[in-house]
């Protein structure tokens, strides 16, 4: 899978920001219309290593999971995360909303 545009400019001002090249603390932001769907994707994620985090939205009416991991981020990465993860919302009905890293996050 190619990096979307939108990923690979993302990418390229995350590296000329923070001058490294890795790991980051990336954050997820997946949202579902149930409470049901988005514990059960909450718990798959887990099982894949991530943390994560299970609200209502700021909308008050979608549930947000929020999942992080450190990862070095490279344009291959990224692409087999988004793929990963818009498929995994996309088998509970809900929606992947993209990623972030902070520039001035490092590893633990």
């Amino acid at each position: 899978m190619l990096v979307s545009a939108d990923d690979r400019g993302a990418l390229e001002e995350l590296r000329r920001s923070s001058g490294r090249t890795g790991p980051y603390l990336v954050l997820h932001y997946l949202y579902f219309p149930r409470r049901q769907e988005a514990f059960a994707v909450a718990a798959e994620l887990r099982n894949s290593g991530f943390a994560t985090e299970e609200r209502l939205g700021a909308d008050g009416m979608n549930w947000l999971v929020l999942a992080r991991h450190e990862i070095v981020l490279s344009e291959e990465a990224i692409a087999d995360i988004r793929r990963g993860m818009e498929d995994l919302a996309g088998r509970y009905s809900g929606e992947y909303d993209g990623w972030e890293a902070d520039a001035g996050s490092l590893a633990v």
